[in-house]
């Protein structure tokens, strides 16, 4: 946890001097009325974190134990940003005894078949002119790693191009060559073990907990070719991009990254923000969406299964990302990890807030693509160039990884890559920029390329009951009223009916005199000039198009505008006083 979980919250030293709510008890409850006990106290507060007129406090505590349904929007968000950070200080992680053991029956590592192995790699690569001055096997899970120095004067390049020969003389399909091996002065041939291990995340789970490293997003991918454990942070990639073919263990290692940080995280330095167009995928996590998941403050659900209701949450993220911004340039700091740091040592009032991580999970991206395509890709894009500083990081999934999925600034912008077994070498090409991911075993054997820099990996193996263990023992716990509330928007089904006009955003008229003047209805005209977010922009567009300045939006070509003259917008604008 961070550090500064450890003392107690600020909200509850304002909200609660005296008494703290029984979070011990047997009987878990979610019932505001278990944290509020000062109605006037909690009142003051939402009234300063909206900014609005001041609420009745002694109305307010009946207001919210009616249903958060019923209660403004605003007030939604005042009272999640207030509540999340006022409990769960007797948070209990899952035990790693939720997770399957690895079987005590050690595969045997029959000797004979490997000293076979490396007498027959030595009279391949000695029939086709390479002479080596040794060899040595490292058995791995999936392959058998065989470290070879080539005599003076043997080209590596030569080597390389021998890979599908020595394949098709060793009958070992599925080999692959790294040439040379990093930090090392040899070049490693793997070649697919007869008999597989499996991963279990379990060991991996106990590495990472007694590790040292200061990890901020720790997630446990697998197993080398050389049986060390491979742990990522993911505050480091930062963004990750997965891809493989139907039933090649992609949803197995999605499952794996979830639940690798639900095992290092508290719910309040953690969030996910879970879009699931197929439906079935991440909906094991629905019971922990008071704990670890945010939504929209209309959405019903946490795990977002509409792709309208997608680019809302797209929408709102970016939203999220601009305020958050605001807050590290009031406190003067440059990314998430040094705002937290000042706000630990620093007594300083500026506007601090606790900003957990936000983990963005597309579940199938093509089928969103589909459905939405550039409404999905433009928000996307912005999250994936600015949202790390901020501590919004991105993991999307895909079965179809061509170039119209997967598209050029996407791809710019995520040095994560993974892609398990793949049907084609140009959907290896699209996802890694190599060749090797149609080559693979299926079954969790995998390619991570990071920054150029591709390693074969085992993923680590986690069944549906594990994560239902670990789903219900967090479930089972005091969580909070509702899941973390992202900020209100409406990027999408905007209508003259459902605009008031009486509340206009406070750069409306700017924004009418700028399209009078250019003629040109083009919301990206406002985000440049203005130095709007996408999602800000895009409502003021569609204020205008309400009030009858500019016309309906015709695909991506610039809208209508209706207003020709100054003096007519001007006029206009005055009469809307």
């Amino acid at each position: 946890m961070f550090s500064w979980l450890k003392r107690k919250p600020k909200q509850v030293d304002e909200l609660k001097k005296d008494k703290q709510p029984n979070l011990n008890s047997s009987e878990k409850s979610n019932d505001l009325s278990v944290y509020i006990e000062d109605g006037k106290a909690i009142a003051e507060r939402i009234t300063e974190t909206i900014n609005a007129p001041t609420i009745i406090g002694s109305d307010i505590s009946g207001i919210m134990n009616d249903t958060l349904q019923h209660i403004d929007v605003q007030i939604q968000l005042a009272v999640s940003t207030i509540i999340q950070t006022t409990v769960l200080e007797d948070y209990v992680y899952p035990a790693v005894t939720l997770l399957n053991e690895q079987p005590e029956t050690v595969r045997d590592i029959d000797l004979a078949a490997l000293e076979e192995n490396k007498s027959n790699l030595v009279t391949a690569l000695n029939s086709f002119g390479v002479n080596i001055q040794s060899i040595a096997a490292t058995v791995g899970p999936t392959e058998t790693l065989f470290e070879i120095v080539p005599a003076v004067g043997v080209r590596i390049a030569k080597i390389v191009n021998l890979k599908e020969d020595i394949s098709l003389t060793l009958n070992a399909p599925g080999i692959s060559i790294i040439a040379p091996i990093p930090g090392k002065g040899t070049i490693g041939i793997s070649i697919p073990n007869k008999v597989r291990q499996t991963v279990y995340i379990r060991s991996l789970i106990e590495t990472e907990l007694s590790s040292s490293d200061n990890m901020e997003l720790p997630i446990s991918l697998g197993k080398r070719s050389d049986n060390t454990d491979y742990i990522a942070d993911l505050t480091a990639l930062p963004h990750l991009l997965v891809a493989g073919a139907t039933g090649q263990g992609k949803s197995v290692g999605i499952n794996a990254i979830i639940v690798s940080l639900l095992y290092r995280k508290h719910p309040s330095e953690l969030k996910f923000v879970m879009i699931d167009t197929k439906q079935v995928e991440l909906v094991a996590y629905e019971p922990i969406a008071n704990y670890f998941l945010a939504k929209l403050p209309t959405g019903k659900s946490a795990i977002v299964t509409d792709a309208t209701k997608a680019i809302d949450t797209l929408g709102a993220l970016c939203l999220e990302m601009d305020n958050r911004y605001e807050l590290l340039k009031d406190a003067s700091v440059r990314n998430i990890k040094d705002y937290h740091r000042k706000a630990e040592n620093d007594s300083r009032d500026y506007r601090h807030k606790d900003l957990p991580y936000i983990v963005l999970i597309i579940e199938e991206f093509a089928d969103l693509m589909i459905r939405s395509g550039r409404e999905v890709e433009m928000p996307l894009t912005r999250l994936a160039q600015t949202g790390r500083v901020v501590g919004i990081h991105l993991i999307i999934s895909t079965q179809h990884p061509s170039s119209d999925v997967i598209t050029a600034n996407l791809k710019a912008n995520f040095l994560g890559r993974i892609s398990f077994k793949v049907t084609s070498k140009i959907n290896s090409r699209t996802i890694l920029d190599v060749n090797g991911a149609e080559t693979l075993l299926g079954n969790g054997d995998m390619l991570i390329a990071i920054n150029n820099e591709v390693q074969r990996i085992q993923c680590a193996y986690i069944s549906n009951a594990e994560v239902d263990k670990v789903v219900e023992s967090i479930a089972n716990q005091q969580g909070y009223p509702t899941a973390y509330l992202l900020p209100e928007t409406d990027t999408s089904g905007w209508n003259d009916a459902t605009i008031n006009l009486r509340y206009r955003d406070k750069m409306f008229n700017d924004c009418a005199r700028l399209v009078v003047q250019m003629q040109s209805g083009s919301t990206s005209n406002i985000q440049r000039r203005f130095n709007l977010g996408y999602n800000k922009a895009g409502r003021i567009m569609d204020q205008l198009e309400a009030a009858g300045i500019v016309g309906p939006a015709y695909g991506s070509n610039p809208r209508e505008v209706y207003y020709k003259t100054e003096l007519e917008i001007e006029s206009f604008l005055q009469s809307l006083k």
